[in-house]
């Protein structure tokens, strides 16, 4: 498995995640279409591949505030600016997107997920060869798509070969999820985040960088990940110190490779 860190666009933190012997990073959608071409390619030159970005999108994609000539364009130019950096997943969290309204149900709401996943996601991610994980997200950050089983079902029905599942071990650990269960999800769950999900409070952190003897054992999400061919897995935490809580964490997840 290869090992990756969640660093949205930050050059510095980029050439400091090479240094360390991370084998990718992670970075943020958003931040990829806002900043400059300059930036990007200023990105790209550094040399550590760009595997993966989070955040996919800001736009709302339910409810009234729906506006598809917006998102489209919005598409469009990330799966440019994506594809040009060589990145292979884009990660569906993006909980203000898709909240479901007040006044709106369930069932209507992830409709109208599925209608914005199948006809304006996915053509572009089969036109630009990139996958699209959905990730589920704890119910405190959104109301939709909780669990991993809520991902799946709405993979299911878009219907996609380029749609699929992201696991967070994060928001797993806070709904109760047995992670053992993943090595019963081959075929859908195609991307993972880890971290610490259970860090001590005085950290002032919901999550933190994991680190050799820190309580929560890594092995319990890795290794059913790697049993269904999970081929990357990305750390997304809260930061104390970059550099510490990187070299600290690739050094616990290197045994896992």
């Amino acid at each position: 498995m290869k090992f990756g860190v969640c660093l949205g666009t930050n050059i510095e933190n980029m050439k400091i995640a090479q240094t360390l012997g991370y084998d990718y990073c992670e970075s943020n959608c958003g931040d990829i279409v806002k900043n400059t071409f300059e930036h990007i390619e200023a990105m790209k030159a550094v040399g550590l591949p760009i595997s993966a970005a989070n955040c996919f999108i800001g736009l709302r994609v339910v409810g009234e505030e729906r506006d598809f000539k917006k998102t489209d364009e919005y598409l469009q130019e990330l799966f440019a600016r994506g594809s040009f950096l060589g990145i292979k997943i884009f990660v569906f969290g993006s909980s203000g997107a898709r909240r479901i309204p007040d006044g709106m149900s369930i069932h209507e709401g992830r409709a109208q997920i599925i209608d914005f996943l199948k006809n304006h996601v996915a053509p572009l991610a089969e036109k630009y060869n990139i996958l699209v994980a959905i990730e589920p997200l704890r119910p405190a950050e959104c109301n939709a798509i909780n669990t991993v089983s809520d991902g799946i079902e709405i993979a299911k029905a878009v219907n996609s070969p380029y749609i699929k599942v992201l696991a967070d071990v994060k928001h797993m650990y806070e709904q109760g999820e047995d992670l053992n269960n993943l090595r019963m999800l081959k075929d859908w769950i195609i991307h993972a985040h880890t971290s610490n999900p259970a860090p001590d409070p005085s950290t002032g952190k919901k999550r933190i960088y994991p680190k050799d003897g820190d309580g929560f054992n890594q092995a319990n999400f890795i290794e059913p990940l790697k049993a269904i061919g999970v081929e990357r897995c990305s750390i997304e935490a809260d930061v104390i110190n970059f550099y510490e809580d990187a070299k600290d964490a690739i050094r616990l997840l290197a045994q896992f490779r």
